[in-house]
């Protein structure tokens, strides 16, 4: 006997679903998470592709006559001080920041994930050693840390993107080794020592794809810390340098006429503001749809 269309409609309700399915499902019911999930779609989509789209000439093209015009609908954000159009300067400047955000974050991946995962599975002296330094690095704040970076290194993109990265490499090291000691004793960890698999082998195929819940969480909070730390980098001279419109350097370039043509300064922090907010939002719904405490 065939069911009735209200029956099917109740069993898919309460059909399994995969790991990523249940993950997915909660995070949409976040409506939170997605909308900091859209805002950030439509900032990738725009980063990928304005130079297919935006001239060049619209973002560094100098136009004297136009400059410190207040917002119109003419110049959505107004004109900065050589008459260049500030809205086309803080899209264009989308590129820069996330940029910076995500290889910033890279770099703090790729030593901080594997020092926690070593001092998590190992301990005892390994553990004292890792964990020491990083304490000793945790205690410089990360701000003034980027600064010493750019200092030794000197000013450019590259150069501020590992003073990002290396001032967020103890934030992956802890919250790594917290997750590797939750499950370096499980029992298929155990199996694989049995089988004569090496530590290397275990740590990177069976212990860290099962630690990659809170790190995921981590790497999206640290991108919106990254690019607040850059933004803030360049406001002190020691990011990018005009005319890149990068949003920390627009807000360096118009503090100097904060108390006349505050917009100036107002749009590119909004930029900012709205981004971070973003990946907060999206970071914090990933954390309660990983959890698994959460699963009703």
């Amino acid at each position: 006997m065939k069911l009735d269309s209200k029956k099917k409609e109740g069993l898919k309700q309460y059909r399994k679903r995969s790991a990523l399915g249940e993950i997915f499902h909660r995070l949409r019911r976040n409506k939170g998470a997605m909308a900091g999930a859209c805002i950030l779609l439509v900032l990738f989509a725009v980063a990928l592709t304005v130079d297919l789209w935006l001239d060049q000439e619209k973002v560094i093209g100098m136009n004297v006559r136009d400059k410190l015009q207040g917002p119109s609908l003419q110049h959505w954000f107004g004109t900065d001080e050589m008459g260049r159009d500030l809205f086309w300067r803080v899209v264009y400047g989308s590129r820069f920041s996330l940029a910076i955000g995500f290889v910033a974050v890279f770099v703090s991946l790729i030593v901080g994930v594997p020092l926690g995962a070593v001092a998590g599975y190992y301990g005892k002296k390994v553990e004292t050693v890792i964990m020491r330094f990083t304490d000793i690095f945790s205690a410089v704040p990360a701000i003034l840390m980027a600064v010493v970076v750019v200092s030794v290194l000197g000013t450019s993109t590259i150069n501020l993107m590992i003073a990002v990265g290396v001032s967020s490499i103890p934030g992956f090291v802890r919250t790594t080794r917290a997750a590797v000691l939750t499950v370096r004793n499980e029992e298929y960890v155990e199996a694989a020592r049995a089988l004569g698999k090496s530590d290397l082998y275990i740590i990177f195929l069976h212990v860290l794809p099962n630690c990659l819940s809170p790190i995921i969480v981590q790497t999206t909070l640290r991108v919106a810390s990254a690019i607040v730390s850059a933004s803030s980098l360049s406001f002190l001279g020691l990011g990018i340098k005009p005319p890149a419109p990068e949003w920390g350097a627009l807000l360096t370039a118009g503090r100097d006429f904060i108390l006349d043509y505050s917009y100036l300064t107002f749009f590119p922090g909004l930029a900012i503001m709205i981004t971070v907010l973003a990946f907060n939002l999206l970071g914090d719904g990933l954390r309660d749809a990983m959890d698994p405490k959460l699963k009703r």
